[in-house]
């Protein structure tokens, strides 16, 4: 259906790339003194105790023998930047490896997050192709207008993620006046059985686009996905600093079409057209103390109601005594009730104090997340300490709170605690 926006998409962004190189402003990033190679990346070492609740839903669908009081898991992580620079193009590559041991066994995964070619044939564009993890949206845990992306892990949104196999250009134009810079980068997703097989279950070729722009100190962007594999799209985004110390910044996402898998009254998986948009709202602040506040409130149009997600935790909590209602109860979990936020509407909060108490090299902060419609949340108090160099410790104790058949209440973990040390290099 919107395969017939992309003209009007395209002449919205012609005007700004043909404005008179009289009102251009420009400069050049030289490339001397950069070198050919550069080479990066972290090992990581940690450890977690987590302490199940038997009695939650997701318990009985997650340990079918029985669930423990408690285990641990220990998790290995290596993972590698590279860059090699040759004339005005570079090879890049981010590389992840994990090993993780805990209760149900152990498992092992090695991949590239990113492996891309860059060139810039011109002053102005840049040319790229192959894997890539683009980053739209100007949400910090949450970002509905992140179209090509993978799920980002809201309590922990600083982490690496794989990207996409795609291909792109990008042009961008500074200006002297109200309209400083604008950018417009065309994308193309492919999906088959061999690439991107998991972006969506329709083979097709993806296209979409960004359009970005810098007026009056405030950043915009206007984007746009379309193609069979998923749900065509379109979002605006923006991000302000009302003054140093206090941005805002927002996010919404409309979806045509959008479905989702519904569990009916039988107990059967069903397939509906659900809400179509999406939408964030969110603060930063900075005091004089250097607290940092980060608070977004985020509405999930495909998100389930209290009604749906009671009776997903009901067929869930009978899987135990009535084991042949555990494969439909897994399927739902796959195909949405088991998601980070399977509901409507959540408050983000988080505050971190670089060195509090004039400690040095210690930094400690909070992140909680609530659930709006059931008052369930998370509550992840932190500390971290990089005193040693190329060292960073961080510890981090989750806590769940919610009653029976809300969200946070009935996930299977009371609690969480964990040590994490890595290495830089």
């Amino acid at each position: 259906m919107l395969r017939g926006a992309w003209l009007a998409f395209w002449i919205a962004a012609m005007p700004a790339m043909n404005v008179s190189a009289a009102d251009e402003f420009s400069f050049d990033l030289s490339q001397y003194g950069k070198k050919a190679y550069e080479f990066g990346g972290y090992l990581q070492g940690s450890a977690e105790h987590i302490e199940v609740d038997r009695d939650a839903a997701l318990s009985a669908l997650s340990f079918p023998d029985g669930a423990p009081d408690s285990y641990q898991r220990y998790r290995g992580v290596l993972e590698l930047t590279g860059k090699y620079r040759w004339d005005s193009a570079s090879l890049n590559a981010l590389w992840h490896g994990e090993t993780l041991d805990e209760y149900t066994g152990n498992r092992h995964n090695t991949r590239f997050y990113e492996l891309y070619v860059d060139a810039d044939p011109g002053e102005r564009w840049t040319l790229l192709a192959g894997k890539r993890a683009l980053r739209w949206g100007k949400g910090y845990a949450f970002n509905p207008v992140g179209f090509l992306e993978r799920p980002k892990d809201a309590t922990d949104p600083e982490l690496s993620r794989e990207g996409f196999v795609l291909a792109s250009a990008e042009y961008v134009r500074s200006f002297d006046g109200p309209l400083q810079t604008v950018s417009f980068t065309p994308v193309i997703v492919p999906v088959s059985d061999d690439i991107n097989d998991d972006f969506g279950s329709e083979k097709d070729t993806n296209l979409a686009a960004r359009l970005y722009l810098l007026y009056r100190d405030t950043d915009i962007d206007i984007l746009l996905r379309s193609g069979d594999s998923r749900a065509d799209a379109f979002g605006v985004d923006f991000a302000r600093n009302l003054t140093t110390n206090f941005e805002i910044h927002g996010e919404l996402a409309w979806f045509d079409e959008r479905t989702q898998s519904v569990l009916d009254a039988g107990n059967t998986l069903v397939t509906r057209e659900t809400e179509a948009f999406d939408w964030l709202l969110g603060l930063r602040y900075l005091t004089a103390a250097e607290t940092t506040w980060i608070t977004e409130v985020y509405h999930n149009g495909a998100g389930y109601t209290r009604d749906e997600m009671q009776r997903f935790y009901d067929l869930a909590r009978a899987t135990p005594t009535t084991p042949a209602l555990r494969p439909t109860a897994l399927a739902a979990r796959q195909a949405g009730y088991g998601t980070p936020q399977p509901m409507r509407d959540y408050l983000y909060i988080k505050v971190s104090q670089k060195e509090p108490f004039e400690a040095l090299y210690w930094n400690a902060g909070a992140t909680t997340i609530i659930n709006l419609h059931d008052s369930s949340y998370t509550l992840i108090p932190e500390v971290s300490y990089s005193g040693i160099t190329n060292l960073e410790l961080r510890g981090r104790l989750s806590l769940l709170d919610g009653g029976r058949d809300t969200d946070f209440g009935e996930r299977p973990n009371d609690w969480r605690a964990e040590l994490r040390l890595r290495y830089f290099f």
